[in-house]
């Protein structure tokens, strides 16, 4: 069936470690016009530590001390300490401390601590801690902690914790982290963290519409889009069974504001069942280009013939209108076709008439295919929201119309909104 304007209107992104011996150190961190019979139809679808300095080659050492030094020349360090400073380059440092930091270059690190940092080159960082950082090239880094980093180059990163970074297996769980760079494995949940949404669940609509953009189903549809704009909706333009003879100031604002509003704007041409030569038709999509340049984003080729021997001669129509930058391409047969039509056109609209499709007209060998290959556009209908809920299995591209010959195309259904909800 031919899907053919009504005249007037318009459609529509290691650290080294080193063992430092030194004398102070510091840790670090178609529309249809009338019927035609035939069976063609029309239209388109860490861890701890604190923060303080070592004291320097002290010979004997007091035992206790609240906030002062190690007597100079000493050899050894103080066992205990709150603010004080553990001595650089001893062989054992502090066992416990709240705001020192260990030595540089000692062969075992502090064992707990609250918020300071492991000092670089340790063989083994803090096991616990609430929010410092391991440190760099540790053979294995924290296995716990809140809020810390693990240390770039470490073999094994924290288990669990938010943000990881160069690490070889990122941590299994978390809230808000982001997977490190390099990492051979993302996190497999979280709840923020820099993982892709999921994909919208909607399906679409491809609606003709053949009307002129000073109609107030223009302003209808934008308004529906707005509301609804997970749902995927494509408009028709037909100003003249085709491009016509020149471009309209009219279209050109028009279609502005449709892709604004997130709609998908494609051209209509006739092709005859066929029976128009490439050159013709390929004339009007170059119009279309012509005309509306940058605006469109495909060609809808209404009157497709659904005779296996007509393939090549689509595929050829569809491959120009790609090769003009018109990518999205759509066949409309209005009626069952044959499969080998499956990949000419990005969808095909296989139902064109009055009263919705039967499961059969929509299933049967389409089943094989993605449903984004297909789409239908009953006409004479009334809003039916089960209706588009069981053919979203069948069929991606679902539009409904309430208008019925001799022109079904030349108004956008009232229930048009419900229908988006219906997708969504």
């Amino acid at each position: 069936m031919r899907m053919r304007r009504n005249f007037g209107t318009v459609a529509a992104l290691f650290l080294g470690a080193s063992l430092v011996w030194a004398c102070a150190g510091e840790g670090g961190p178609s529309s249809t016009d009338s019927p035609k019979g035939g069976a063609n139809g029309a239209a388109g679808r860490p861890d701890g530590g604190a923060v303080g300095n070592g004291g320097s080659g002290g010979a004997a050492k007091p035992t206790s001390g609240a906030a002062g030094q190690p007597v100079s020349g000493n050899a050894g360090q103080p066992a205990t300490g709150s603010p004080g400073q553990a001595g650089s380059g001893n062989v054992a440092p502090p066992t416990t401390g709240a705001a020192g930091q260990a030595g540089s270059g000692n062969v075992a690190p502090p064992t707990t601590g609250a918020a300071g940092q492991a000092g670089s080159g340790s063989v083994a960082p803090p096991t616990t801690g609430a929010a410092g950082q391991a440190g760099s090239g540790s053979v294995a880094p924290p296995t716990t902690g809140a809020a810390g980093q693990a240390g770039s180059g470490n073999v094994a990163p924290p288990a669990t914790g938010a943000a990881g970074s160069g690490s070889v297996a990122p941590p299994a769980t978390g809230a808000a982290g982001k997977a490190g760079s390099g990492n051979t494995v993302p996190p497999v949940t979280g709840t923020g963290g820099a993982t892709s949404p999921p994909a919208s669940t909607a399906a679409a609509t491809i609606v003709p519409l053949y009307t002129d953009p000073s109609d107030s189903s223009w302003n209808a549809i934008v308004a529906a889009k707005m509301a609804h704009p997970k749902v995927n909706v494509i408009a028709i333009v037909n100003p003249a069974d085709g491009p016509g003879s020149a471009a309209s100031s009219g279209y050109t604002s028009g279609i502005a504001r449709l892709t604004a509003a997130g709609i998908k704007v494609i051209g209509y041409v006739a092709t005859g069942y066929a029976s128009k030569t490439a050159a013709v038709v390929e004339a009007d999509i170059d119009r279309w280009k012509s005309f509306y340049p940058g605006q469109l984003s495909g060609i809808f080729f209404d009157e497709q013939s659904n005779r296996a021997a007509d393939v090549a001669h689509y595929r050829t129509l569809s491959q120009y209108a790609k090769a003009q930058g018109l990518s999205f391409t759509v066949g409309n047969p209005g009626t069952d076709t044959d499969p080998s039509y499956i990949g000419t056109f990005d969808a095909m609209l296989i139902y064109e008439s009055a009263g919705l499709p039967s499961t059969g007209q929509m299933g049967g060998w389409h089943s094989s295919y993605a449903p984004s290959n297909f789409g239908v556009i009953p006409y004479a209908v009334s809003m039916d929201a089960t209706f588009v809920h069981n053919a979203r299995q069948y069929v991606e591209y679902i539009y409904l119309q309430n208008d019925s010959l001799p022109n079904p195309w030349d108004s956008l259904p009232s229930y048009f909104a419900d229908l988006l909800a219906a997708l969504e």
